[in-house]
């Protein structure tokens, strides 16, 4: 996951919501500032990474789901997946990066920082969508470096073409969350349909367009 702005994430819940972010993932009073304390200790913070850190709407995001899923011992689970968030943003690029087998699913990537213990799986899921979103807006924002350094590097551009996986995930994104059981339930299962274009690619289309969508 990247460090990205959450604004496009933010329209998307207050267009379907009606409200803002904050208001449907909040963490109870007092708890994010014990939360930065003890990130700062365990983690060694600067001043300038612990005002990150306090600022970060994605690990404030991450740290609420739990809670506001009203999962048992909220607090073990946002601890957990705090720590892994910021162990990947720190390090660990070679293991932690998009790697080609997260192509066969969009939601491959946040597997490791999914695991709750009881609680409403709607509001999971919407967090979880929310975070799947932050993500390819990550894609996004890396694109002008990645088509740069493809220019003088034709494998890298194979290996990491985002600008092709951008428009396909937020396409596809959009499909799963609109379209619920009707959507493919993968990235590349979505892909083959598309590029066969079957007839149950036409009946998603149709479903789609009656929905606004768009699918090209």
């Amino acid at each position: 996951m990247n460090m990205t702005n959450l604004a496009y994430a933010e329209n998307q819940v207050e267009n379907a919501e009606g409200m803002p972010m904050e208001k449907l993932f909040k963490l109870p009073e007092g708890l994010w500032d014990y939360f930065v304390k003890e990130m700062k200790t365990v983690y060694r913070f600067t001043r300038k990474e612990t005002k990150w850190f306090r600022n970060c709407k994605t690990a404030k995001l991450i740290a609420s789901i739990p809670f506001s899923a009203g999962c048992d011992e909220p607090e073990r689970t946002a601890i957990a997946h705090l720590c892994i968030y910021l162990a990947e943003i720190r390090g660990f690029q070679k293991y932690c990066a998009h790697l080609p087998s997260d192509d066969a699913d969009l939601f491959k990537r946040l597997d490791f920082i999914s695991t709750f213990e009881g609680g409403d799986k709607d509001v999971i899921e919407q967090g979880m969508n929310l975070l799947a979103l932050i993500m390819i807006e990550g894609y996004h924002k890396s694109e002008e470096k990645d088509r740069k350094k493809a220019e003088h590097d034709r494998q890298y551009y194979d290996r990491n073409n985002w600008i092709e996986k951008y428009n396909c995930r937020c396409e596809y994104y959009d499909i799963k969350t609109k379209l619920g059981e009707k959507a493919p339930k993968s990235f590349d299962g979505y892909m083959k349909m598309k590029r066969n274009n079957s007839v149950a690619f036409q009946k998603l289309v149709k479903h789609a367009t009656d929905l606004g969508l768009s699918i090209s």
